[in-house]
């Protein structure tokens, strides 16, 4: 049943008639059809009789929980768009609401402009099902951004390693399927940094040992927490392996050379390249002699040399200065 991006009908699930009839305002004025209700229980009720294009509810609420409400309103109708609201960006909820299938979620505060642009995407997605990055979850976009709201270094760290990630593999010839299964590593590469505590990600200075050892092991988080959803299978070992390092210096396996997956070596490169060029916690950008020498000394041992050249050819294509 996907709907128009104009005049499609919304259901709007909150417990506080406050958020539900401030959204439903914005959403009227922007020509959505829009009835709300004041629970999950209220809103199965209320299904059957408006045929919703699209869901938008709080995760907590008294009774039926908004993941629970998810669970039942795609058995009832897969079709259907779901757009959950929360204040809380947990492991358990982020594995849940993937493998169930949202198609998109807001993390609190948000603002209204935020709100109609996630609709906008919701209401869309099966436009956009015949592109590559197209038939990608929006609900995976999210959690990107979620990710990055955790590390006030990362601020448009994960798309821009997406990107980068994608343009070296068509580069280094990969097809049109192992293009998306890239970009969507290279999209939730850190998403195992969910359960590492911010005060760790964005610590000033050296981490101790145990803080280390917490952070060493968010790759093989990243894989667990995208285990059993079918559209991320082919992704997990670009997940896995992207600190993993030429020379067997990396982790979590300590693997090498060709041991470590393509995707694992691709986002490697990507991701230090970007890491160098901005702030972190533990250091400044780097200046242009200071990045050019990184990279020289990473070639053959920490990065494969193939997809350094593949990746620095495709930054001079595309106009980027290098030193």
């Amino acid at each position: 049943m996907p709907g128009p991006s104009r005049g499609a009908r919304i259901l709007i699930v909150d417990d506080e008639p406050a958020i539900t009839l401030a959204l439903s305002k914005r959403l009227r004025r922007e020509g959505y059809e829009c009835i709300t209700a004041g629970s999950a229980g209220e809103a199965l009720k209320r299904l059957a009789a408006f045929h919703p294009h699209l869901v938008v509810s709080d995760v907590r609420m008294p009774g039926i929980s908004g993941l629970e409400l998810l669970k039942d309103v795609k058995e009832i109708d897969p079709r259907t768009r779901v757009i959950l609201i929360t204040a809380y960006s947990d492991i358990d909820f982020v594995i849940e609401a993937l493998r169930h299938d949202a198609d998109d979620y807001l993390l609190k505060p948000f603002n209204l402009k935020e709100f109609t642009a996630s609709v906008r995407r919701a209401l869309e997605r099966e436009a956009r099902s015949h592109t590559a990055i197209g038939k990608t979850q929006p609900g995976i976009v999210a959690l990107a951004r979620a990710i990055e709201g955790r590390d006030r270094y990362a601020a448009g760290h994960i798309e821009r390693v997406a990107m980068s990630a994608r343009t070296t593999g068509a580069r280094l010839g990969l097809d049109d399927t192992a293009l998306r299964d890239l970009w969507l590593a290279a999209l939730l590469h850190d998403v195992g940094k969910l359960s590492v505590p911010e005060t760790t990600l964005n610590k000033v200075g050296p981490l101790a040992e145990e803080e280390m050892a917490i952070l060493r092991g968010y790759p093989v988080e990243g894989a667990r927490i995208v285990a059993g959803v079918p559209e991320l299978d082919a992704a997990r070992t670009g997940i896995l392996h992207h600190r993993e390092r030429w020379d067997g210096t990396g982790y979590p396996e300590g693997l090498a050379s060709e041991n470590i997956s393509l995707a694992g070596r691709i986002i490697g490169v990507a991701e230090d390249y970007d890491a160098m060029c901005h702030d972190r916690a533990y250091r400044k950008a780097l200046d242009g002699a200071e990045l050019a020498n990184e990279l020289e000394a990473g070639r053959s041992s920490r990065y494969d040399p193939d997809v350094m050249d593949a990746f620095l050819a495709t930054r001079t294509a595309t106009g980027v200065d290098l030193p």
